[in-house]
């Protein structure tokens, strides 16, 4: 559906339920459609979803967070919350249709027999083909590209696959360890003890700085 089409189209169902105070706002949400934001009272769309999704789809989804609005945080997608959807002209289903597509990926692996992976995010770790060895097994390993690109991959997935591929195990350092800053620049060399330990990164403290460093490029002091 065309994007002003359907902010015109919420805007308008929120003055017919009642809810003229409540804002409409689009974000780049590739999992789920709609969003109820009941703190401040918006209406989030997903752009990428909504621009895919058929005049019906859309129109389910904003009637869907509607009805959350009209019974409040408290009820989920419980009986009152599936009685208010279809009492205002919503299917009260949880999620969109199953048949309604989905937003393309930016990432795609591919591996060397031609299975493919659709990521959102870049990925961060090495991962190898389930169809090809039910096993992890670096002769299904697959290569990404970016928006079909060849793409710079993040330093973690380039230093574990370098391990991996010595037959080195990727060792991650604990909480408390001393470290070392190992990348080129103005940090490089830099030991502190590590803070916290991230999705991708460490925090690593050295005196009054708190520094946020992938895994990659540090090694233990």
């Amino acid at each position: 559906m065309d994007l002003r089409d359907a902010f015109a189209l919420a805007e308008y169902l929120l003055e017919v339920h009642g809810l003229d105070d409540w804002d409409v706002a689009y974000d780049n949400a590739k999992r789920r459609a709609g969003v109820c934001r009941f703190a401040d009272k918006t209406l989030g769309l997903s752009a990428p979803l909504t621009a895919v999704h058929s005049d019906d789809d859309v129109r389910d989804t904003i009637l869907h967070e509607i009805a959350h609005a009209l019974v409040g945080p408290q009820h989920g997608h419980d009986a009152t919350w599936v009685a208010k959807a279809r009492a205002i002209g919503s299917s009260g289903e949880r999620c969109v249709s199953p048949d309604a597509p989905a937003a393309p990926a930016a990432w795609l692996g591919v591996c060397p027999a031609g299975h493919t992976l659709e990521r959102h995010r870049r990925p961060e770790r090495v991962l190898t083909c389930g169809e090809c060895s039910s096993v992890f097994d670096l002769a299904h390993v697959y290569s990404w590209t970016h928006h079909g690109r060849p793409a710079i991959l993040h330093p973690n997935y380039e230093a574990e696959l370098a391990r991996l591929r010595e037959g080195r195990r990727p060792v991650l350092l604990p909480v408390g360890a001393r470290a070392r800053v190992t990348v080129e620049g103005e940090y490089h060399g830099t030991i502190g003890k590590i803070a916290k330990r991230g999705r991708t990164s460490y925090h690593l403290r050295t005196g009054r700085t708190l520094l946020r460093v992938p895994f990659a490029w540090v090694e233990r002091a």
